[in-house]
């Protein structure tokens, strides 16, 4: 059922990744890697890694997933859930080995569950994932070898206690393959976060054409949701701080909807969170109801500016993170301000947040093919006031440094 549509990746280039993984396990004589991934409801968690090998990495993905890679034989996706997920999974995924198994967890979706889904004999022959596992590998003559865990910081106790007790040759630690691929984007993947860029700038643009004064917070974001989800996004949500223009720190910072009146002369700043084909873009802009700020605002909010685009300027590959983080922070002193949190991004990709992370203290480089949301949070010494009046997402090349959001990133005046 599974067809290449617009906007989508080649299955040769999800059978060259599970040949990466593979070589992988075999470099390491390990028996195979098991890759997991929360549910893609959990927003906030590693939930790319499977959707990185299978293309299954939208909304109806609700439950617990594991791809087993082995070091010979095919790669199987087992699913703790029922049967009509599989009609869910080939509309989007190319791989054809797919087992329903049971759960360890009593709350989850499983196709069966009782006290001996850890066993042989699970409850109408539907085992659990390390119980499948372990019988796939067997199968292949590799009961003798140790599995690596993908995706291990995500995965739930009860899941891991369940492969621990069912892989006889056990578990050993080793980088995590998948999340070290993930962060070297592919044109096609480049392609699809710029489509998903592009919706986000859509939102943008309704919200443009319907702030006025005397407008909730919560009904302009419901607005701008529903011109991205018009333009086909899985995943939209937007959050905003608002406050007079006279004076920022009297505002109100939400995440959960903003219940928060525009007024003429109103500072307004965006956060966008869309996702297309599992592909996520941060972004944010920032503006006014009516007036320009007064001189006070207007000078936090174009120091952030100033200093985001410093930043921008020097990108480049080969640039250590950690000293990209130093000359941020030292454009932010000259106004007398400080960067909060040590960081100012991160990669984005199937998650929301994934590598590179743009932290202080890091030594990665920056290397072509990353993508990463840029956004200098600035804040007075020793305050609680955050300002971060932008957001760019960036595709990083040989050539130089691509920000994939066009909407205009100055100050708007609605």
């Amino acid at each position: 059922m599974w067809k290449k549509e617009e906007h989508q990746i080649p299955r040769s280039e999800f059978e060259r990744r599970i040949e990466r993984v593979r070589r992988f396990a075999r470099d390491r004589n390990l028996a195979g890697v098991v890759v997991y991934s929360a549910p893609k409801i959990h927003q906030w968690n590693q939930t790319g890694h499977v959707g990185y090998l299978t293309n299954w990495s939208n909304l109806d993905r609700i439950t617990d997933v594991m791809v087993l890679v082995p070091s010979r034989g095919k790669a199987a996706l087992l699913v703790a859930g029922v049967e009509y997920m599989l009609d869910q999974i080939e509309e989007v995924s190319w791989i054809g080995q797919m087992h329903l198994v049971s759960s360890p967890d009593p709350r989850a979706i499983s196709r069966a569950f009782d006290s001996s889904v850890g066993g042989e004999a699970a409850t109408k022959g539907a085992r659990s994932f390390g119980a499948e596992i372990a019988r796939r590998l067997k199968s292949e003559g590799l009961s003798g070898q140790p599995i690596a865990i993908a995706g291990i910081e995500a995965m739930p106790v009860t899941l891991y206690r369940d492969l621990e007790r069912n892989i006889p040759a056990g578990i050993v630690e080793a980088p995590d393959v998948v999340a070290e691929l993930r962060q070297f984007k592919t044109p096609e993947e480049a392609g699809l976060l710029r489509r998903t860029a592009e919706i986000s700038d859509s939102s943008y643009e309704r919200m443009e054409e319907v702030a006025r004064p005397g407008m909730w917070g919560y009904e302009l974001t419901a607005e701008m949701d529903a011109a991205a989800r018009r333009r086909g996004a899985d995943f939209v949500y937007h959050c905003m701080h608002t406050a007079p223009g006279t004076d920022l720190k009297a505002g109100k910072l939400s995440v959960k909807c903003h219940d928060w009146r525009l007024n003429r002369g109103d500072y307004i700043n965006v956060n966008a969170y869309v996702v297309y084909k599992g592909y996520w873009i941060q972004s944010d802009r920032a503006g006014t109801i009516g007036p320009v700020l007064d001189k006070a605002a207007a000078e936090m909010v174009e120091a952030n500016l100033q200093v985001q685009d410093e930043v921008l300027r020097v990108i480049r590959p080969g640039l250590p993170i950690g000293e990209l983080i130093e000359i941020g922070n030292r454009a932010a002193a000259r106004f007398g301000y400080e960067i909060q949190g040590g960081r100012i991004g991160h990669g984005q990709g199937l998650d929301y947040s994934e590598r590179p992370f743009l932290l202080a203290g890091s030594r990665e480089l920056l290397q072509p093919g990353h993508v990463f949301v840029l956004h200098v949070c600035l804040g007075d010494p020793g305050g609680t006031l955050l300002i971060n009046p932008i957001a760019d997402l960036c595709y990083l090349t040989a050539d130089g440094v691509e920000v994939l959001n066009k909407f205009p990133r100055g100050l708007f005046h609605l």
